[in-house]
């Protein structure tokens, strides 16, 4: 009798696990098809010379998202890489050798770079120098509402709960038809395609990269997950203001969510994999939950990579860059 009992506990517990698990990637199977898109539609895309540096041509892009919009982005190539790697002393070079995937460009690897929730496509120029010098170009583009698209009174978080959801779709095939820009362009190696998003960046790169798998190299900085946590604890005026306007239209917080699940970074992460994802936060962090932050790199599946900073939501630059080129380095060296 004692054995039976414990064969039905166990067996509970089993179904229970596996019951969770299927809950869990749930998720992620029923709403994967909500980023999909008509690749066949034309890109449209321009591209035209805004700046030239010692390391690298700068293009202000344009091309066709769904929903009608336009996507403007900055796109940085490379050049005098190996001039640059001369010109370095001999311990600087070395340092130089374990960051960099090749000096033999074009074709160059690409990271594609998306800003966090205040800023626009102009963040990148402070990270595309250092990355050119490294042989890496850069695409980054204006997230929805941001930079050229900004509208007055619009935010990817909206005081409509089912417009940020909405919006969020839209940001994620944004970065898609960007991927498709890039494949279009002979200088850009495809087989070596990196992410790295920072803060929204990093939510809206959570469910990107897990529903596109052509980003072979993930990064993902000042992200967090579980919405639930996010929206009743962060503390950004952004989403204290979605939250307010949630209650006053009548909504719990909990509906809220249910509403959100589809494109909460917990419930996409986990699907990166195989393809190896770092993750960067702050100690100290003023803005996201504590508790959200791991959750999210408790959610992340191997191979994967966790580094805190002891800083707030705003991560030491310099300490970022390195950290990120070395990430690159290791997993793009075999693509």
């Amino acid at each position: 009798m004692k054995r039976a009992i414990k064969t039905a506990v166990l067996s509970l517990l089993i179904l229970g696990t596996v019951v969770l698990r299927a809950s869990s990637a749930t998720v992620f199977d029923e709403h994967k098809a909500d980023f999909n898109y008509d690749k066949s539609q034309p890109l449209n895309s321009t591209a035209k010379v805004v700046e030239e540096s010692a390391y690298y041509t700068k293009y202000l892009v344009y091309y066709d998202s769904v929903n009608g919009e336009r996507i403007p982005a900055f796109l940085f190539i490379p050049k005098d890489v190996k001039k640059f790697r001369d010109s370095l002393d001999p311990k600087s070079r070395e340092g130089y050798d374990k960051r960099t995937v090749e000096l033999d460009g074009p074709p160059w690897p690409v990271i594609f770079f998306m800003h966090w929730l205040q800023s626009d496509k102009s963040l990148a120029d402070n990270f595309a120098g250092k990355w050119a010098q490294y042989g890496y170009a850069l695409l980054a583009i204006d997230g929805v509402f941001k930079g050229e698209r900004a509208k007055p009174g619009r935010s990817i978080l909206e005081t409509d709960i089912t417009d940020t959801r909405n919006n969020l779709v839209q940001q994620v095939i944004d970065c898609r038809r960007g991927v498709d820009f890039l494949e279009t362009r002979k200088d850009i190696d495809m087989n070596r395609l990196g992410y790295f998003g920072i803060s929204m960046g990093s939510l809206s790169g959570a469910i990107t990269t897990a529903v596109d798998d052509r980003f072979k190299v993930v990064v993902l900085a000042d992200g967090a997950g579980d919405f639930s946590t996010v929206f009743s604890k962060a503390d950004l005026p952004e989403f204290k203001k979605t939250v307010e306007e949630i209650k006053a239209k009548g909504f719990t917080l909990e509906k809220a969510m249910e509403i959100l699940k589809p494109v909460d970074p917990v419930e996409y992460v986990g699907h990166i994999s195989p393809r190896p994802v770092l993750m960067i936060n702050g100690k100290k962090d003023e803005i996201f939950p504590y508790e959200a932050m791991e959750a999210l790199h408790n959610a992340a599946n191997e191979p994967k990579a966790v580094q805190w900073y002891n800083c707030g939501h705003i991560l030491p630059v310099p300490d970022t860059i390195m950290l990120t080129l070395k990430w690159f380095k290791f997993h793009m060296k075999n693509k």
